[in-house]
């Protein structure tokens, strides 16, 4: 068993960044991300992303200097794969000039940079790949443009999906307008196997203006409850306020407490397990609390989001403020949000059964052609697709391609072209069948069903 030391500073991140430094994007199996990482996330913040540009377009951007898109612990590289091809399609179609926008995706693992630009998925002139470790970081070394980013011409957009929920935070006990701090001791060589034991020990002030003021904030605030301070979380704010010249907006999609009455009444954060990592509840109260102390502004779900929650964390001083980040956010995540997606993609997946091919077209239409969403109904849908009507038949073989067309593989996951390829062979579509059963076997390798159903395809062509 590991000394008592504050969370922040307990064995429980040497083992997290163990597990994160020898991993690549197979690993990232494990980890929950799919809430989040789809085509209408992807979607919902390009919309927020241009909003803000929107906005700073109304002072002074650098049309010579790049404008970089960073996303903090990108994983596999689905969500950036996405997410470039939603912001060009809306910004193609802005009536203002914009620089030339540079999509950074970072990670802590040198071999998952290597995974990313080997992929020829991510062969793309705007990705590029930089180490960046949220807890100590200042700088970004891009690996495919040579050059160190340590002050920006133009504003900075970071994205952060389930990020702030595995890196270093500390928790103290709030009563009677006392603070204690929590201890934790860590046995055990890995996060599978630890075993965590709490204590506490009276608060001392951490000697930071901002974190010391949110202590303050949370002991007049509170009576009886533990809360979280994300100081890495603020601390990497701090710092990537610095390199944008506290021009910045920030997207954090986590399950979250995101209002003051969503942290009363707690007890020690959990620590969920992923294989080899974890995770907690983010306390996004306190990044919103930072951003509005700096002069920022900080848009959430509030306490309906616990599960997903996304949060806009915008900085600088634009003409006008940030009216068109705010309604953004607003059409694009609050009035239909995440979560909001996530639940209903789940509910109709239990009732697919009930529906027809219209209805479950609609839902892939409504997820941005989501490839889980097609794969949590395809079976429905190959039982349904050959009487379907002519019109929902031609809807459904024209949602396959769209999905197909956005989808990023990822080693371990369903076989997608051969779904595809049987839903075409019951529309008598055999060619699109065909096309999609060979690239089953390039994907996926040999397998007598794939190798069946592509001679029953090839025969009905012949007859």
């Amino acid at each position: 068993m590991s000394e008592p030391k504050p969370v922040s500073e307990a064995r429980v991140w040497d083992l997290q960044r163990a597990f994160y430094d020898g991993v690549t994007s197979e690993a990232f199996a494990d980890v929950p991300h799919q809430a989040v990482d789809n085509p209408f996330v992807a979607a919902a913040y390009a919309r927020v992303v241009v909003g803000f540009l929107r906005d700073c377009a109304r002072g002074a951007l650098d049309l010579t200097e790049p404008l970089y898109v960073v996303e903090l612990g990108a994983g596999a590289g689905r969500f950036a794969h996405g997410f470039v091809r939603e912001l060009a399609a809306w910004t193609d179609a802005l009536p203002l000039a914009l620089p030339p926008i540079v999509y950074v995706m970072t990670d802590l693992g040198d071999g998952t940079l290597d995974e990313w630009a080997a992929n020829p998925a991510l062969d793309d002139e705007r990705l590029d790949f930089a180490r960046f470790d949220v807890s100590a970081d200042a700088t970004l070394a891009l690996r495919r443009r040579g050059v160190e980013l340590d002050r920006l011409a133009n504003p900075l957009v970071v994205i952060a999906n389930y990020v702030f929920d595995s890196v270093p935070f500390d928790a103290f006990a709030v009563g009677d307008g006392e603070l204690e701090e929590l201890l934790l001791a860590v046995a055990g060589d890995d996060v599978p196997s630890m075993d965590l034991t709490w204590s506490r020990r009276a608060a001392t002030p951490y000697g930071d203006p901002d974190l010391d003021a949110l202590l303050e904030h949370y002991k007049d605030a509170f009576r009886d409850t533990v809360i979280t301070v994300p100081r890495a979380g603020i601390e990497c704010l701090r710092r990537l306020g610095a390199l944008s010249g506290d021009r910045l907006l920030v997207l954090v999609g986590d399950k979250a407490h995101s209002t003051e009455a969503s942290l009363a009444h707690r007890g020690p954060p959990e620590l969920d397990r992923h294989g080899g990592s974890f995770s907690v509840m983010v306390n996004t109260h306190a990044l919103g609390w930072y951003a509005r102390r700096h002069g920022g502004e900080a848009l959430t779900g509030g306490d309906r989001h616990v599960a997903v929650d996304v949060a806009a964390l915008a900085f600088g001083d634009p003409p006008g403020g940030f009216a068109e980040t705010r309604l953004a956010y607003a059409d694009g995540i609050d009035r239909f949000s995440p979560q909001d997606h996530s639940f209903l993609t789940e509910g109709v997946e239990r009732a697919a059964e009930k529906l027809g091919v219209a209805e479950l077209v609609a839902l892939l239409r409504l997820s941005g052609w989501d490839a889980f969403a097609l794969l949590g109904v395809a079976g429905t849908l190959r039982e349904q697709a050959a009487e379907a009507d002519p019109s929902a038949q031609e809807d459904l073989r024209e949602a396959l391609h769209e999905i197909y067309a956005r989808h990023f593989p990822l080693a371990g996951e369903e076989d997608l072209p051969f779904t595809i390829a049987l839903l075409l062979a019951e529309l008598e579509d055999y060619e699109g069948a065909v096309a999609y059963f060979e690239r089953s076997l390039e994907q996926h390798g040999p397998d007598p069903a794939t190798v069946r159903n592509l001679e029953l395809c090839q025969a009905q062509l012949k007859a």
